[in-house]
């Protein structure tokens, strides 16, 4: 049994970072702790993985810690477990996956959707560019489009840890995956969360359950055109934004929309960006 584990940094137990002078984000003074965080909390998965029979577990590290640790190289590597396989740095989703023969995939670590009041650290591909997301009409976030990716390459999603509010979202999407709240959200920096230790208790659990219920989940779909809109919080950004999306044109002074039939191009442009670019 094959496992695909996706990490990101914001869902995790105990994380609500801090308020900093540009823009709503994790901050420095979680930086490092987070960094920590992680890797326990994927041991956990991987270790409830393997007791449910996965014999071959990629991790896929898509975190990012803004001026702290470029895109895809937030865990500490040598902290997990001996025998996965990592992909890191610029490799794509779709170069780690396709044709490998995933039987589900974990995602760890994540958060709701920009916009999500109560949501700790929400927000959709960018805490400083973008203020909203709509997919073919509808509000959606970084998890809808992540899910929307892997269904395309066959592959469903078991098991999703992240804030309730990320929870919430991902069941609506998704229907009656594996989950774990890590936290309660009262605020973008303030949360009531579970022991650390406890959460990866619940992690180990429900990946073992989850990998026990394959035959129950299956891979997201949405019937194509796509058309992405997106709100930028600046004319700026959205005049950048244009240039890194191909097919996208204009609609107002922060508003832009982009089309395509291939759900791996809803988001990417396509799936690459520079690790020195800001997001």
């Amino acid at each position: 049994m094959k496992v695909y584990i996706d990490t990101d940094t914001e869902g995790s137990a105990c994380v609500v970072g801090e308020p900093s002078a540009d823009g709503r984000q994790i901050g420095p003074f979680q930086f490092e702790y987070v960094r920590r965080r992680l890797p326990e909390e994927v041991t956990a998965a991987v270790e409830g993985a393997r007791s449910a029979g996965a014999t071959d577990i990629v991790v896929h590290d898509c975190g990012y810690l803004r001026g702290f640790a470029p895109a895809g190289t937030v865990l500490y590597y040598d902290e997990l477990p001996r025998g996965i396989r990592i992909a890191l740095g610029r490799v794509t989703l779709e170069e780690v996956v396709r044709d490998s023969g995933f039987d589900a995939a974990f995602l760890l670590g994540r958060h709701a959707r920009a916009g999500v009041e109560t949501g700790v650290l929400a927000h959709s591909f960018s805490t400083l560019g973008i203020d909203k997301l709509w997919l073919n009409g509808e509000e959606i976030g970084e998890i809808g489009i992540k899910a929307l990716e892997l269904g395309s390459l066959g592959i469903p999603i078991a098991l999703l840890t992240a804030d309730e509010d990320g929870v919430r979202e991902a069941k609506e999407l998704l229907g009656d995956i594996e989950v774990v709240a890590t936290k309660k959200g009262y605020d973008y920096h303030g949360a009531i969360s579970l022991h650390p230790a406890d959460a990866c208790d619940l992690i180990r659990k429900h990946a073992a359950l989850a990998l026990g219920r394959l035959d129950e989940f299956k891979p997201f779909h949405i019937d194509p055109p796509y058309e992405l809109k997106i709100l930028t919080s600046t004319e700026e950004g959205c005049e950048a934004r244009i240039k890194r999306h191909p097919n996208s044109k204009r609609l107002g002074p922060c508003t832009l929309v982009k089309t395509t039939d291939n759900p791996l191009d809803i988001w990417g442009y396509p799936h690459r960006f520079s690790l020195n670019r800001p997001r």
